[in-house]
């Protein structure tokens, strides 16, 4: 069964095409080689090109090459927003890569309801890999909204898409273009709910008194960044708790005088505090991903 990307790729009578295959095929070997500079360079040299084959599909009333060309697009911007999030943690931008690591798994969850399980091509490995860095962040906290809209148009047709005269799906592909619920009104925002595994995990929740560096933050990514592992390499992250003895308080009898001269006994002073939990995390390498 030819895929939609496949498909895409065999329209050999758009002169467009080629050329779009081969700027992506460059993008994926620069990421392979670990260029991540200018990141959308190609995809912005490709862009008149995506135009151009949608207006000549619309124009010969060929949706299934203006919807293949709308996937295709997405599946190159996968890569764009890749090579960034890359880019950043190589510059060791913690915070803003999170950010641009959630944009390129909803990328791929995107791309990939467009096509058949076995069309996918790499994108599946992909998700995994990014499923590893996104287990390396601390944030386990995220706010959700919920409100009710008073009012929404179809990004097509314009109508409510509430209405039987919208002939729209959400979701779906029309010539090249998805079919969208706009919202142009909200009537109330009912709640904020703190949740563990939102759909969309952009809001992380923070304690606005924490101090700490980003480099104590994001200790366990900062740590595994230091490996300096292939990074299209998976992996998987075992974490073990160990108890130890700090190493800034002199240990004394349980009874005697604490060491830091405060006159109480060290073991409801200083002892208190002379053993700590540390995380241990065991990087186990594994597959690298083929861009294909």
């Amino acid at each position: 069964m030819i895929t939609m990307l496949d498909y895409f790729c065999e329209q050999v009578s758009c002169p467009e095409i080629p050329t779009i295959c081969a700027k992506l095929g460059n993008l994926k070997k620069r990421i392979t080689l670990g260029d991540y500079t200018t990141p959308k360079k190609e995809f912005d040299e490709c862009q008149c090109l995506f135009d151009a084959i949608q207006q000549r599909a619309i124009t010969s009333k060929n949706e299934p090459l203006a919807n293949a060309q709308f996937v295709y697009k997405s599946y190159f911007q996968v890569f764009c927003t890749l090579s960034t999030y890359l880019g950043l943690l190589e510059t060791r931008k913690y915070r803003s890569s999170w950010t641009i690591l959630q944009d390129c798994l909803d990328g791929i969850k995107f791309t990939g309801k467009f096509l058949d399980i076995d069309g996918r091509k790499e994108l599946p490995d992909l998700y995994k890999l990014l499923e590893d860095y996104e287990s390396l962040y601390p944030y386990t906290l995220f706010a959700s909204s919920e409100y009710i809209i008073s009012k929404s148009h179809c990004s097509i047709c314009g109508k409510s898409m509430q209405i039987p005269s919208c002939p729209h799906i959400r979701g779906n592909l029309y010539y090249g273009e998805i079919a969208t619920e706009v919202i142009d009104e909200i009537q109330e925002f009912q709640a904020v709910c703190l949740v563990s595994h939102p759909e969309d995990k952009r809001c992380v929740i923070e304690l606005s008194d924490d101090n700490r560096s980003e480099e104590d933050k994001f200790a366990k990514l900062v740590k595994f960044l230091d490996l300096h592992l292939p990074p299209l390499q998976r992996f998987s992250v075992q974490s073990i708790l160990e108890t130890r003895e700090r190493e800034d308080i002199t240990k004394v009898g349980r009874n005697q005088p604490c060491s830091c001269g405060s006159g109480i006994k060290f073991k409801k002073c200083c002892g208190q505090h002379l053993y700590y939990q540390h995380e241990k995390n065991i990087i186990t390498p594994k597959s690298i991903v083929r861009l294909i």
